[in-house]
């Protein structure tokens, strides 16, 4: 990912992710998951079948704005 100038005060921006923790603790990246959430009883949220992506995150160093992307080259690089 490039990291651009942050558009809201043109500081410079450093690429990151947003960390997710789940059972145990277990720690694992965000994800952008197509379509509106589904309710499940036993799972939480029904994501089969849908098309995920890996959400990476740019963070200026100045005014600290975020700004997320779900990029398809960021899912072939975390194969």
């Amino acid at each position: 990912m490039s990291t651009p100038s942050c558009p809201k005060c043109r500081g410079r921006m450093e690429a990151g992710f947003v960390l997710d923790k789940g059972d145990h603790n277990s720690q694992q990246v965000s994800e952008w998951v197509e379509g509106k959430p589904i309710k499940s009883f036993w799972i939480g949220l029904k994501t089969k079948g849908r098309r995920s992506l890996p959400i990476t995150v740019a963070r200026c160093d100045t005014c600290g704005f975020l700004e997320s992307y779900a990029r398809a080259d960021a899912a072939a690089r975390k194969a």
